[in-house]
């Protein structure tokens, strides 16, 4: 690729680019939940709505509570730890195991006797309902034909209305994203100019070959108060008011083995394998108010059978992002001023945002019954319905109603609409008691795909959020499968209780999209990645009832 060196600093900060992107995957990881809680609530697969009496269930019922006729406090930590087989933890100052404090929780409970009502209880509830830790690494991944990063970079310098970019022009480079202003910063895409000078093209790069590392961490702090109440011992109701805390910080590094116009590899002046590398790191953090109605029956009034139905109102998310972009190409660069010459050229950018999200509405079905005082079985559904998400944004052009703060961001609603499912979630969970005071527990936790296959992130839709995008790769995830077992004690007042988890989950990387049919075709050619993200969690809680 001929390059045409003009004067700049070697590492140039470009500035704070107003926004970084919000996009369907971080709607999908911010509105999904964990199987967390505190042990008993883990080891029966998180089937504890019905059967209630337990500080974790009132996130997925509020009713549960109504079921307690004394006050409870428990306090729940794990271990948690994933598979990381090309060391990608250590690549990236990460680990594969970590510790956590995944719930704290207390309930008073008020016994009225009265003719009707029998209990008054209020109860709060701390657990981490999303762990975000995760570590993603592809090594030495072939890229056939020559396909490169470069290419979506090159397609991401067209638009449909205004046709190719001149990305020295401030004004068009407003109008695609940070990481192609930084690929012709660096020289990865180069332009083809007519007579006039105006850009006809962009020539892209060419690679042989991948690596791929991302790690991250953080989560979502969930806090939970409740109110509930015992209706003659046959109905329960209760009431949530949550609040959430988002904090997410994650790692990628991404790095070609760029090849030539004629497929070399390119080498410095010892020999050594030049490559084209690009680092992100980003951080992202927020708050978050929603609401849950609950309520259990026991429709007959000599068997222990109840049935629990709850609505989880949407929650209304205020989100700040900010993110760091690094890129150094293979192509050498001279100083015009200083002759200086750099083997590689490097530059960075900066960028950050503020926006609001609404997670999907969410209503569970439970069932609940015991053998006498040494068997309890639970089951439940749950579905999250997709289309209820929403994406706002201060200063959108696109205004399509929705609640007070910020405009709603219509095309990122198509992409919800197109590429997100509803999300089916069943649990099940046996307990049994093996002596007067020890107990085992076994339980099943499914949750089906929330993405489509065919899902991709797609950075060439009019949304203004895509605009600040800082990355390409995206993850599509498959449905989740959570095999549970526990022990417990009980005591008179004291209870310890002990599980373990293990979750697994395909899943399709990709680093990028390409399609051979350009920007207009909404698939993507680049072969997908398929991984096991399967993790283990050993879960130990401590409490008291009084």
């Amino acid at each position: 690729m001929k390059k045409i060196y003009f004067s700049a600093m070697l590492l140039t900060l470009c500035g704070v680019q107003s926004g970084m992107a919000q996009d369907i995957y971080k709607v999908q990881q911010f509105s999904a939940t964990d199987l967390n809680g505190d042990a008993r609530y883990i080891g029966m697969g998180g089937a504890m709505s019905a059967l209630g009496a337990n500080l974790s269930a009132m996130g997925t019922n509020p009713a549960s509570t109504g079921l307690y006729r004394r006050g409870d406090a428990a306090i729940t930590g794990s271990l948690l730890t994933q598979s990381d087989k090309n060391g990608v933890a250590t690549h990236l100052g990460s680990s594969a195991t970590n510790t956590s404090l995944d719930q704290a929780g207390f309930l008073y409970s008020l016994n009225v006797d009265g003719e009707n009502l029998k209990f008054v209880n209020l109860g709060f509830n701390y657990k981490k309902s999303r762990n975000f830790r995760n570590l993603i690494s592809l090594k030495n991944v072939p890229l056939l034909g020559g396909v490169s990063q470069t290419w979506q970079m090159r397609e991401l310098a067209n638009t449909l209305s205004k046709g190719w970019l001149d990305l020295k022009v401030d004004a068009d480079r407003a109008l695609t994203t940070p990481l192609t202003n930084l690929g012709y910063d660096v020289f990865l895409i180069d332009p083809i100019r007519d007579a006039s000078g105006h850009v006809t093209d962009y020539k892209h790069g060419y690679a042989e070959a991948y690596h791929y590392h991302r790690a991250q961490k953080g989560g979502v702090q969930q806090y939970d108060f409740n109110l509930a109440f015992n209706v003659s011992n046959r109905v329960y109701f209760g009431v949530n008011v949550g609040v959430y805390d988002i904090q997410s910080q994650s790692m990628l590094e991404y790095e070609e083995a760029s090849l030539d116009e004629a497929g070399v590899p390119f080498q410095d002046a010892k020999g050594r394998r030049k490559t084209y590398l690009m680092k992100q790191i980003e951080t992202v953090s927020g708050t978050g108010v929603d609401a849950k109605l609950g309520v259990i029956a026991r429709p007959f009034a000599e068997s222990p059978f109840r049935i629990g139905v709850a609505m989880t109102l949407p929650t209304f998310y205020t989100i700040s992002s900010s993110s760091r972009l690094f890129m150094s190409s293979p192509y050498e660069h001279t100083n015009t001023k200083t002759g200086e010459h750099y083997e590689y050229t490097e530059s960075a950018m900066e960028s950050n945002n503020d926006y609001y999200m609404r997670s999907p509405l969410k209503f569970n079905f439970s069932l609940g019954t015991t053998i006498g005082k040494d068997v309890a079985i639970g089951a439940e559904y749950e579905i999250a319905d997709h289309t209820t998400a929403q994406v706002r944004q201060p200063d959108s052009g696109y205004y399509d109603g929705g609640w007070s703060s910020g405009t709603k961001d219509g095309y990122m609603q198509d992409q919800i609409n197109a590429y997100l499912r509803d999300t089916h979630t069943v649990r099940l969970g046996v307990e049994t008691r093996i002596a007067p005071k020890f107990y085992t527990r076994v339980g099943y936790n499914f949750v089906s795909a929330p993405m489509r296959k065919e899902a991709l992130l797609n950075l060439f839709t009019s949304s203004p959020s895509y605009r600040f995008a800082t990355n390409t790769d995206y993850v599509n995830l498959g449905a989740t499968n959570r095999f549970t077992c526990g022990l417990g004690y009980r005591g008179a007042n004291f209870y310890t209780d002990i599980a373990y988890q293990y979750q697994t989950q395909k899943a399709d990387v990709y680093p990028f999209a390409y399609n051979k049919d350009g920007a207009a075709a909404e698939r993507n050619d680049l072969p997908a990645q398929r991984l096991n993200l399967n993790r283990h969690q050993i879960a130990l809680t401590f409490g008291y009832r009084f």
